[in-house]
């Protein structure tokens, strides 16, 4: 609101009869009263609690935006991690964290592209493995291709970054020829020996749940086959998955006579391990050496060095690959090296007795993964 304040002066001239001048001045004083707007617009106008609420709406909704970009949310399915996150929990990941060691990734299987439809829950590529190729080839069930975003999610430890070498002796992770501790939360296969049958109720008074923490895996028989002489006639021999602080618990209490954690031996072949081929002999519990294909770097090839690298350059990077007479052509053109075009992981699950894991499906690769979960 303003005042304008105007002074009009009039000047009067009057001639008399006797010729005389009469001048007159009158001056008149006008004040205005103006109403004039707040500059600034509709904003200006605003009183300041209405300021606040609707800047407060605009963060609320840039956060939750950027919530739904940076961050994800999966239900563990598995129990791959299960000493840290339970199956069926709800995990929460970070979809623009640069993946490190000892990071939990989240990601995509990456043999689920083919599925058995009579038996989708059942790993097409190991029943090959487990059956041979004829099986495979007689596709004695209807197999579909998967797409990426409908396989199946799995959690898994990062424990070596492209470029780095990768080694696993009696179940100790080497990394670039240094030991990896591992973390609190591994969980390992243990032989236990008692004279009688150990019951839940003694178990649980330690922490442990029997009907969890049984192993009862497809090598469970041939596992304790290996350790037969560590068991005295009359006793009753189990394998359990304990963490190491679990198997500690279990040693000094008087509910078995002995705790020994087991692995497999050095010459035993698992057909199911990863690159599946028999001359190496390589096992869940000793693995490698091997290097981590990385982005831009030149592989040598030979016979003995594709079967390693042979589905991330087909499957995973897209080309066609051929051995004849020992030579190996990519997309039909011989080559004596290759160009690795992604970036590869190797992941170990934490319940080290799962198969979610690197050891199994071999190298994954970044595309498969959606990120990195909090801890």
């Amino acid at each position: 609101m303003a005042e304008k304040t105007e002074e009009v002066v009039t000047t009067t001239t009057k001639v008399a009869a006797n010729g005389e001048k009469t001048v007159t001045t009158t001056t008149t004083t006008t004040t205005t009263t103006t109403t004039r707007r707040k500059s600034g617009g509709w904003w200006a106008n605003l009183s300041t609690l209405m300021k606040v609420l609707i800047l407060a709406g605009v963060v609320l909704l840039l956060g939750i935006l950027a919530g739904v970009i940076i961050f994800g949310r999966v239900k563990a399915t598995s129990n791959s991690m299960e000493s840290q996150i339970a199956k069926g929990s709800t995990v929460w990941f970070n979809r623009f964290t640069e993946p490190d060691r000892g990071d939990v990734l989240v990601f995509r299987h990456p043999e689920a592209d083919s599925v058995i439809l009579s038996a989708p829950d059942k790993n097409y590529y190991k029943m090959c493995r487990l059956y041979g190729d004829a099986w495979c080839n007689k596709k004695v069930d209807p197999v579909a291709y998967q797409g990426k975003k409908k396989r199946p999610i799995i959690l898994s430890r990062c424990v070596a970054l492209p470029g780095d070498v990768i080694a696993i002796k009696e179940n100790n992770v080497i990394v670039n020829n240094n030991p990896v501790e591992a973390p609190k939360t591994a969980k390992y296969t243990f032989l236990t020996v008692s004279s009688g049958f150990v019951g839940n109720e003694a178990l649980e008074q330690l922490g442990i749940n029997k009907n969890e923490v049984a192993y009862s895996g497809e090598d469970a028989e041939t596992l304790i086959s290996f350790y037969h002489k560590a068991i005295p006639t009359g006793c009753q021999a189990m394998l359990y998955t304990l963490t190491e602080d679990a198997a500690d618990a279990l040693v000094k209490s008087d509910l078995v006579r002995k705790v020994q954690r087991v692995s497999m031996p050095k010459e035993y072949f698992e057909r199911t391990v990863f690159p599946y081929i028999e001359k190496l002999h390589w096992n869940s519990s000793n693995f490698g050496p091997i290097l981590v294909p990385e982005k831009g770097k030149v592989l040598k090839l030979n016979v003995n060095i594709l079967p390693l690298y042979r589905r991330c350059i087909e499957a995973y990077e897209g080309n066609t690959v051929e051995v004849k007479n020992d030579k190996i052509f990519i997309n039909g053109k011989e080559e004596i090296s290759y160009r690795f075009r992604r970036n590869y992981f190797f992941v170990l699950s934490d319940n080290r007795s799962t198969e979610d894991d690197s050891r199994y499906f071999g190298f994954l690769p970044d595309n498969h993964v959606m990120g990195v979960a909090f801890e």
